[in-house]
């Protein structure tokens, strides 16, 4: 089980997914530890793996000397998203219709944009909550089936 932001999120595997980025969180009393995978087109690419940005033909993923994770779309190079992995109380910063949206995950809140979930539970479920790329928003949702074959065997 994690707990985000008051959010208890009970064999949820992906407590957060954005534009077809999926966040998944260990859970550490030290810092919180990201893995991010991007679907596209059909395949699945890691971009972070365990707080370490990884080499893919999709993404640039960098970070600097605090640890914060930067990634965007190597293609056009714009800004995609950044992750603060380095405390309990980490940001997550990303852009809707070329708008920078910040996702801020605090110990009271996951709030995106001006909505602000907390004290949810969400269980069984695949995803916790999904931001789409118009800013849309759900909560409790399934996975495509391509990350459905890597977390299922």
């Amino acid at each position: 089980m994690a707990n985000i932001g008051s959010n208890q999120f009970k064999n949820v595997t992906f407590p957060l997914v954005f534009q077809d980025h999926y966040f998944m969180l260990e859970t550490s009393h030290e810092k919180d530890v990201w893995t991010v995978l991007q679907l596209k087109d059909g395949h699945l690419i890691i971009e972070v793996l365990k707080n370490d940005p990884q080499q893919n033909p999709s993404t640039q993923v960098t970070t600097n000397p605090t640890g914060i994770i930067t990634v965007s779309d190597k293609e056009s190079g714009k800004f995609l998203y950044k992750i603060r992995p380095k405390s309990k109380n980490t940001s997550i910063f990303g852009s809707i219709n070329g708008e920078e949206t910040k996702i801020k995950i605090t110990d009271t809140e996951i709030r995106v944009g001006t909505n602000s979930f907390q004290n949810n539970t969400v269980t069984g479920f695949s995803v916790g909550i999904m931001v789409n790329k118009d800013g849309g928003m759900a909560m409790g949702c399934g996975l495509p089936k391509e990350i459905q074959k890597l977390v299922s065997g």
